[in-house]
């Protein structure tokens, strides 16, 4: 997979999901310094005016891979490598997480999440009474589009993927849908 993401990342420099998906498999692999390299990359980045704040959710899992590090006894402080500003380096308390994201441009997913009390976790409500947030929603392709809640309460959370529509012309078939749930 990482030679295929090096692969895409050479070919699409513009978008910062290229650099975010090679980093995320780079850290599945140990090469931690690499993939902070590369999640720096598009904090520091433009994401434009199709993928906004998407460097929000790249700052998340730097600080979770930077943890990840620490924890298997790698470099100590990868957050001093290639001007990482030490100032957003803070590993945040999290009760849950979903991350989404799919493999089709200019295609609109929404990420759901209905929390134990009813309350969904959606697009045109993306706080809820009990903390959850979801980040912007991203109508042009790829995502990810993020769920966080720092305090769960007991109950099911039900995680939904919309498949709102697409505008990409493509004879590969429908988007792949991948959720990513860190608790």
């Amino acid at each position: 997979a990482a030679e295929m993401f090096e692969q895409v990342l050479a070919m699409r420099k513009e978008e910062p999901q290229s650099y975010r998906d090679l980093a995320l498999v780079l850290e599945r692999q140990g090469e931690y310094r690499r993939a902070a390299q590369l999640l720096w990359s598009v904090i520091i980045g433009e994401g434009g005016e199709r993928f906004p704040e998407i460097e929000t959710i790249a700052l998340v899992e730097l600080n979770r891979l930077l943890e990840c590090s620490r924890r298997a006894g790698g470099e100590k402080d990868l957050g001093d490598a290639d001007d990482i500003d030490e100032r957003l380096v803070k590993l945040l308390d999290l009760d849950l997480r979903v991350v989404l994201a799919w493999d089709v441009d200019l295609t609109d997913v929404d990420l759901w999440v209905v929390e134990p009390n009813g309350e969904k976790c959606y697009y045109e409500n993306n706080r809820t009474r009990i903390g959850g947030r979801l980040s912007r929603d991203f109508t042009a392709g790829y995502g990810p589009e993020e769920y966080t809640l720092h305090q769960g309460i007991p109950g099911t959370y039900t995680i939904q993927a919309n498949y709102y529509g697409s505008d990409q012309q493509t004879l590969t078939g429908p988007a792949t849908i991948l959720a990513t749930i860190f608790t």
